[in-house]
């Protein structure tokens, strides 16, 4: 029996009171969430602040800055646009890109290098 994935608890500030959009996005955003933790199973907590700026009367524009911990490292994300759906459909394959990618070996040693270690 494969082990469960355990869902990593997940925040949204800041959504708009439009109760059709915010539950599109609460969606996208735990749908995500989910498949973030399949990538990197060491997920703590995934947060999500959405900016709005009104540009007219019917038409706002959008910030949304993820962030996601680890007991290693945070990794930071952000993303704009007009739509928060569509931001979370661009914002989706660039997390998982970064995040299942492997770090380079020349700066995750940190400048440290066998030859200064040794002497």
């Amino acid at each position: 029996m494969a082990p469960a994935i355990k869902e990593p608890p997940f925040y949204i500030v800041g959504l708009p009171e439009s109760p059709v959009e915010s539950a599109g996005v609460k969606e996208k955003f735990e749908r995500m969430a989910i498949e973030l933790t399949k990538v990197l199973p060491a997920i703590e907590e995934v947060r999500a602040v959405v900016k709005s700026k009104r540009i007219a009367k019917d038409r706002g524009r959008y910030e949304v800055s993820v962030e996601v911990y680890t007991p290693r490292q945070r990794y930071a994300f952000s993303e704009r646009g007009f739509s928060l759906i569509a931001i979370y459909e661009l914002m989706e394959p660039k997390l998982k890109r970064l995040l299942s990618s492997r770090p380079s070996r020349v700066t995750s040693s940190r400048g440290r290098s066998q030859r200064k270690i040794g002497e």
